[in-house]
Parts: structure tokens; C-alpha cells; sequence
């Protein structure tokens, strides 16, 4: 075996580890041994008690602190936010809104920035990009889920950004916080969660060929695919 199937190996090898702790983990908060605003065990004790190191754990806390499952409390320790998985007054309702109702305004936001951003990105825009996506590539790989997350969104930002559209780029950001939540709440479904990797390799390549059609095209496969 070579240097880089030994690499590979290892990151699977990581983010399985990950996505088994993540399961346990998870079974183990919404046992019902918990209720809302309990606080879990420490650091230390998770560790022994699940049999894993200081950093896949932390990682794992992350996301269910992503996922609004958690809340850590500087100084004091890691509670019980809700026992439901998630998936102003407007932040309010942002926060209440559904999935189809984030996706169906996402939608919007994403097949006009594609464009605007086929148009009118520079090179600085597309390196922004690239690296948002190998960063969001990587960490997926090595089960860096919370790094994942916000590569992935900060990759769809950098779009918006190139659009050179303010407003549209603001309001793209009103919504990634409820993105976050939801991108967190596909990977807890470990099981059967979809990579669409490529299709985000692809959008890249049609925004810097500037071709409006596939970078649409690539744009509403990623959010059929969830």
C-alpha cells in the first residue's frame, strides 16, 4: 500500500470513528435518562465512559451543539438544550421555519447568485472558493463535521459574495444560521447521509467556465439531493 492509500485509509477510518461516537452519543443523551436544561457528564468521564479521546469528542459536541441538541456554558459545563433533533421576530420565525420553508428560499437566493456570480466573479472570488471548498472537502473527510459545516456554508457565501449583489449576500447570510442547524441535522443521520461532494466540485467548475446553465443545474441538485 502506498503513502496516499494509508492516507486515505486513515480518514475514513477517522470519520467512521466519529459517525460511530456521534450515534452513541446520541442514544445515549435521548435515552431518557435526561430532560431539558440537565447537565451531562464532564469531559473526562465522557471520554472513559465511551472510550475516546479529548478531540473526536469535542467534535462530536460540536455538532450536537450545532444541532441545538446542546448548549455549552462557559465556566459551568454542557447542558441539555432539547431532546428533538433538529434539522427579533424575524430571527424568531427563521428559527421556527421549516426545512421546505429554509429550501424553498434558498432556492431562490442560490439560482440568482449562481448567475450573478457566472457573470461577474474575479479571480480572487474563485480562489475564495476553492478554498472554502477543499477546506469543506477535507474535513468531511476526516469527520470534521463542524468544520464541514461551516466550510460548506462559508463555500455557498463566497457565491453570494461574487454576485457583487449587497443585499443578496446579506440576505444569504440571514439564513446560515438555520442552515447550520439543518446541515447539522443531516449528519446526525449517519446512516444514510448523501455526500454530494461532486456536485459542489462541479458548481465550482461551472462558475469558473462561466456557464450559467450547469452552474444552475449544479446549484438545484444540491438541494434536491438532502
Amino acid at each position: 500500500m502506498n503513502l496516499e492509500n494509508k492516507r486515505s485509509l486513515s480518514k475514513v477510518q477517522h470519520r467512521k470513528l466519529v459517525d460511530e461516537v456521534l450515534e452513541q452519543l446520541k442514544s445515549y443523551l435521548l435515552s431518557g435518562k435526561y430532560k431539558v436544561d440537565d447537565k451531562i457528564p464532564t469531559e473526562p468521564q465522557l471520554m472513559e465512559v465511551l472510550g475516546i479521546g479529548r478531540s473526536t469528542l469535542r467534535e462530536v459536541i460540536k455538532i450536537l451543539v450545532y444541532a441545538g441538541v446542546l448548549e455549552v456554558r462557559q465556566g459551568d459545563g454542557t447542558y441539555i438544550r432539547s431532546l428533538h433533533l433538529s434539522s427579533s421576530n424575524f430571527e424568531q420565525r427563521l428559527n421556527e421555519a421549516t426545512i421546505e420553508d429554509i429550501y424553498e428560499v434558498r432556492r431562490m437566493l442560490d439560482l440568482e447568485v449562481v448567475k450573478l456570480a457566472v457573470q461577474r466573479r474575479s479571480n480572487e472570488d474563485l480562489l475564495k472558493m476553492k478554498e472554502y471548498l477543499d477546506k469543506r472537502n477535507q474535513a468531511l473527510q476526516l469527520g470534521n463535521y463542524s468544520e464541514y459545516i461551516d466550510s460548506d456554508i462559508q463555500f455557498h457565501l463566497s457565491i453570494a459574495k461574487a454576485s457583487k449583489n449587497d443585499v443578496l449576500y446579506e440576505l444569504y447570510q440571514t439564513i446560515t444560521p438555520k442552515l447550520q442547524t439543518i446541515l447539522s441535522g443531516l449528519i446526525l443521520k449517519t446512516n444514510n447521509y448523501n455526500d454530494n461532494t461532486n456536485i459542489h466540485v462541479q458548481l465550482f467548475n461551472s462558475i469558473l467556465n462561466q456557464n450559467a446553465k450547469e452552474a444552475e443545474k449544479y446549484a438545484i441538485d444540491n438541494l434536491e439531493l438532502k
